[in-house]
């Protein structure tokens, strides 16, 4: 479960990172688009974990 909340945490992390890094280029638009696609990214990892999480529990 640690693993998982780490995972949670870095993954979105390293993937708006980069995001920003190729996209945006004025500090504004970084934090915009940092926010969004943490958020995005964020969400589709829990949703991923929570039913493979489901998956294994049955």
């Amino acid at each position: 479960m640690k693993i998982m909340i780490g995972l949670g945490i870095l993954l979105p992390f390293l993937v708006a990172s980069y995001t920003c890094q190729i996209i945006s280029s004025s500090l504004l638009e970084k934090v915009l688009l940092f926010g969004t696609v943490f958020i995005l990214a964020f969400l589709i990892y829990w949703i991923v974990a929570r039913t493979i999480v489901q998956f294994l529990e049955e």
